[in-house]
């Protein structure tokens, strides 16, 4: 055989098996992947209009903003939450609507994934599959906007839907600033609408993660914001080129416009207690709207992030020094926050696969003493109001998008799961590729015996 060919099906075959890795699934499951990739990519929406009223009566009712509505009724119509009513009264709902009976199940808003790539990368050793970062030398990358590139066909949009998640921020990837955080709801299959808002917040990370020193990094991002306030009131200067070089491209420098003008927050990864301290100064500086992403060690620096009003997201689990600069992670982090009046935000942070794994994050956060409601509004209202996005997303109150999952018992809980998943007001199949492998496996295990 002709060594380049030889070499170009050893490569062929690397990757294949690579992708398998990936996926972690055998070989005739990559088949079935092939076969199902049709029902994975079925519209979201059930056959009913968006503006036949829905119903949902009987549950015990999570409003998200801690109110607790026992028999209660959510009345949704067009896609929005009307109103939770007291009591359950089959005879007031109109012979038109579609009613969904949660009696002695527990009615929640829709999960909402922070700092996710949903939409952006489907398998992670498959470059062809990954669009959540821009490549160039540059470290502030705010212009970066990856809205467009969202997939709505993703599998990995159904796999987190059946598990509740029905909102996610979607941030990019890579540099001091990354770039700006999409908003969607998982409408699998619904190109058009997946995307709520294409430009929520401007992502970036301090730390570790950044090249260079600690101080470098602080310098560059400081001297960004110096350069986008000066473009900012000089753009006509700039344009006869009376201004002095600048630290970025001018659209990177443009896209931080809304961050000093505190229309849209700047959400940070950040672990340790120093760090944590620095960004908070710069936010002070320049007057914008801070969110701390990760937050290893906040606990060390409560009384500093409560007293500057800063949302951190937190990931319970992350409980192990993994690095140098969460050396002083521990398990009641978010309780410990809780209780010095930060507002805490509870996901799984960059991991797009297991998005879904918030709930059991913020359960481990209530056994670790944060109290059951915060916990709920951990994965929901905190999540949405980390970026700004309160008034829409997070919460069962009218005017919000009719985001909401009927469980079968405590959302906390692993022995729940969702009997219903509705995004903004349409019931989505309980159906993703996990579920169909799932079943076409067990089919075959059933007719062997």
């Amino acid at each position: 055989m002709n060594p380049l060919a030889s070499t170009l099906n050893m490569s062929r075959r690397r990757r294949l098996r690579a992708i398998l890795l990936s996926l972690s699934l055998p070989f005739g499951a990559w088949t079935g992947l092939c076969i199902e990739a049709h029902a994975t990519a079925a519209p979201t929406a059930s056959d009913e209009a968006t503006s036949q009223p829905v119903y949902i009566a009987g549950g015990t009712v999570h409003i998200g903003d801690g109110t607790i509505k026992i028999n209660a009724t959510v009345e949704i119509k067009d896609g929005k939450v009307v109103a939770v009513h007291d009591a359950y009264d089959l005879a007031n709902i109109p012979p038109n609507a579609r009613t969904i009976d949660a009696t002695g199940k527990i009615v929640t808003p829709g999960l909402i994934g922070a700092d996710t790539s949903l939409g952006l990368i489907e398998i992670e050793l498959e470059a062809s599959t990954r669009d959540q970062s821009r490549q160039d030398d540059s470290t502030i990358r705010a212009g970066f906007r990856p809205a467009s590139a969202i997939n709505a066909d993703s599998s990995l949009l159904r796999v987190q839907a059946v598990e509740g998640v029905t909102t996610a921020a979607v941030a990019p990837s890579g540099g001091l600033l990354s770039g700006q955080v999409a908003w969607i709801d998982l409408l699998q299959g619904d190109h058009e609408n997946i995307v709520h808002a294409p430009s929520i917040a401007i992502d970036g990370s301090l730390g570790q993660r950044v090249a260079g020193s600690r101080a470098e990094a602080l310098d560059t991002l400081r001297r960004a914001l110096e350069d986008a306030a000066l473009l900012q009131k000089k753009a006509g200067a700039f344009e006869r080129r009376q201004l002095r070089d600048l630290v970025a491209h001018p659209r990177d420098l443009e896209a931080l416009f809304p961050v000093l003008d505190r229309t849209i927050p700047l959400t940070l990864s950040i672990n340790r207690a120093s760090d944590i301290l620095a960004a908070l100064t710069l936010a002070s500086d320049f007057n914008i709207r801070l969110t701390i992403l990760g937050g290893a060690e906040a606990w060390k620096v409560r009384a500093q992030l409560a007293k500057a009003g800063v949302v951190v997201v937190a990931q319970p689990s992350s409980n192990l020094p993994s690095s140098f600069e969460s050396l002083g992670s521990r398990l009641e982090n978010a309780a410990m926050l809780h209780a010095a009046g930060v507002k805490v935000g509870i996901a799984v942070l960059g991991d797009p696969h297991n998005t879904r794994n918030a709930r059991q994050e913020a359960g481990i956060a209530a056994s670790y003493g944060l109290p059951r409601e915060v916990a709920v509004a951990a994965i929901t209202r905190n999540i949405a109001a980390a970026y700004g996005m309160e008034d829409s997303h997070g919460t069962l109150s009218p005017g919000s998008v009719a985001n909401v999952v009927v469980w079968s018992g405590d959302p906390l809980e692993l022995s729940s799961w969702p009997s219903q998943v509705l995004i903004r007001g349409r019931a989505i199949p309980l159906v993703s590729r996990q579920s169909l492998l799932r079943d076409r496996y067990l089919q075959r295990l059933r007719a062997r015996k």
